[in-house]
Formats: C-alpha cells, sequence, structure tokens
C-alpha cells in the first residue's frame, strides 16, 4: 500500500488510507482499549495539580508514550504491525498539524510525555507563561511610548 502523498510530494500520514488489520484475538483487550480515558488522564490530572500548586490553571493534554510515538518509550506491537504504524503516524501527524492551527492563532504549544515529571513539566509551562506575560508587556509598553 502506498502512502497518500502532500502537494510537494512528501508522505501525508494525515491523508494516509487506513490499512487492513486482523480482528483482535481478545475481545477483552478490544474493550480495554476503547475504554481508555482519552482525557483528564492520570498525567494529565497530576500536571494540572502540579500547576495548581504553582497559580496556574491551564487545561493540559499529555502526550501518552504509546499513543503518540515517544522517542524513549514508545513501543510498537507486533500484532497489526502496519496498522499501529500508520495509526501512531497520524497520531504524529495530527499532532503536528494541531500544533500549526495552535500557533497561528498565538498559542503557544508545549508538549508533555506522560513519562515527564509532573512538577518538572510545571515548571515547564510556569517558564513559557513568564515569557509570554513578559513579551506581551514590552509589546504593550512600546505600544504606549
Amino acid at each position: 500500500m502506498q502512502p497518500a502523498l502532500s502537494d510537494d510530494g512528501s508522505s501525508d500520514p494525515l491523508h494516509t488510507p487506513e490499512p487492513a488489520r486482523d480482528k483482535p484475538a481478545d475481545p477483552k483487550v478490544s474493550a480495554r482499549y476503547s475504554n481508555l480515558s482519552r482525557r483528564d488522564t492520570s498525567p494529565e490530572m497530576e500536571l494540572r495539580r502540579a500547576l495548581w500548586r504553582i497559580g496556574l490553571r491551564y487545561r493540559v493534554q499529555v502526550d501518552g508514550c504509546f499513543w503518540h510515538g515517544c522517542p524513549e518509550h514508545g513501543t510498537m506491537p507486533g500484532r497489526n504491525s502496519e496498522w499501529w504504524r500508520w495509526k501512531i503516524a497520524r497520531n504524529q501527524a495530527r499532532d503536528r498539524d494541531t500544533d500549526e492551527k495552535l500557533n497561528a492563532l498565538g498559542w503557544t504549544v508545549i508538549h508533555i510525555w506522560e513519562h515527564e515529571d509532573s512538577d518538572d513539566a510545571a515548571g515547564l509551562v510556569a517558564h513559557a507563561v513568564t515569557a509570554a506575560t513578559k513579551g506581551h508587556q514590552r509589546a504593550t509598553e512600546a505600544r504606549t511610548e
């Protein structure tokens, strides 16, 4: 199967057709994957609590090492491996696309992996907020001078 190509001829995982896959061998495993939380996961809640402790209130999404292809901890299942490569590549492409859209709207996007310490991650967010706030204050001061 050939991957879909973007306008510049490169592979485009967002538009690559879904490959065929075997039916799950164990319906319990399939049900478990289907019921996984998509938001308010344990790592997200830990990070939000860490942000709360330092006085910040933000909605966060923490990238799961498996689902988003962490370079340190991402794994690839042996069963249906072509489908899983497609799925994870598509997740990564969607992440990049979302990042571009948010950046275009003026958002600062910070990716946090589920394996990262929540207090360290909160520090990264706090640093970004401080930098953005100072930049906004300088821009405001420059406009009023």
